[in-house]
């Protein structure tokens, strides 16, 4: 995906147009190297699996222990 630096808002955020559409603000310390307004980027995004399969573990054990809790209560 093409994009570029539109702006860097307070000196934290990168203000990044999409080429074709949108718009990403991402802090600046999240980048590996010095971003500076009008500077081009090639971005790459890729689906995470394993993340997100520990992420929907983690909120239905979450979910599970609140509905036990609900029930105790109720009873």
């Amino acid at each position: 995906m093409k994009c570029y630096v539109d702006r860097i808002e307070d000196g934290k955020y990168a203000v990044i147009n999409v080429t074709g559409g949108g718009e990403m603000i991402i802090p600046v310390k999240q980048f590996k190297f010095k971003i500076r307004e009008g500077m081009h980027l090639d971005a790459d995004f890729r689906c995470d699996k394993k993340s997100e399969r520990a992420t929907l573990d983690r909120v239905k054990k979450l979910q599970a222990e609140l509905l036990a809790r609900s029930g105790k209560k109720n009873k």
